[in-house]
């Protein structure tokens, strides 16, 4: 009987799917701010239900990337800054205290991967923005699951995407030196296994990438795509 109540049901395994493909769609820009979101049209384009789309917008409300009003339906939510800068405050505290289990458990093999991952880094072209985020990615990834805490990789998994989304489309190329200084300082104080450093270092880098894009997007993203600008600073 327990492994009857654990069973997917087609239902839920349309929704998590749904769910996952319009997650995407929306961090990656695909569908922008305000744009509606009509029922019988995307359960035309993803081949479900009604009320598997009804269900999956339902839960993107929640999440804050879509909204819902009576009589006009549902809608791609808009930017908020105050939102963004609020999901690095959330990213900078997880990762920092990752960072800061992982200081003991980097073996060198791990510290070597880094240095190496790092010199790659340094040497791509500025503008090469898809491929230092794949190596900032990696970067990342390898110190988090080397924390030994599986919940909270599951909690940075959870909150990083759209983080992730917004800085790489949006003002990545401005910040890549910046970031790769940062991230030798992490390294430094990973080889001095000091835990401390490297969470007080790791959050100031996320929190400073936060603040970086919140001010890009005030000078060069258009007034109508964002709201609480002023909730920011």
């Amino acid at each position: 009987m327990a492994n009857e109540g654990a069973r997917v049901t087609p239902f839920q395994a349309e929704l998590t799917n749904l769910l996952k493909e319009l997650r995407r769609e929306i961090y990656s820009g695909i569908r922008l701010p305000r744009e509606r979101l009509v029922e019988n049209s995307l359960a035309k384009t993803f081949d479900v239900s009604r009320m598997v789309v009804r269900q999956a917008l339902m839960q993107l409300e929640t999440e804050g990337m879509v909204t819902i009003e009576p009589y006009k339906g549902a809608a791609v939510a808009e930017i908020s800054l105050a939102g963004i800068f609020e999901s690095y405050q959330v990213v900078a505290m997880l990762e920092g205290f990752a960072a800061m289990l992982s200081a003991e458990r980097l073996e060198n093999e791990d510290l070597n991967g880094l240095k190496r991952n790092l010199n790659e880094q340094r040497a791509l072209e500025i503008e090469n923005v898809q491929d230092w985020q794949k190596l900032n990615h990696k970067f990342h990834r390898d110190i988090n699951l080397k924390c030994g805490n599986q919940r909270l990789i599951e909690m940075i998994r959870q909150n990083c995407q759209f983080t992730s989304y917004w800085f790489i489309v949006l003002s990545a190329p401005g910040r890549i030196s910046t970031n790769i200084e940062e991230h030798e300082a992490i390294l430094a104080a990973f080889e001095q296994r000091d835990g401390e450093s490297a969470r007080r270092l790791t959050e100031s880098h996320i929190i400073s990438a936060g603040h970086y894009l919140v001010d890009f997007m005030r000078k060069n993203v258009p007034v109508g795509m964002w709201r609480d600008c002023q909730e920011t600073t």
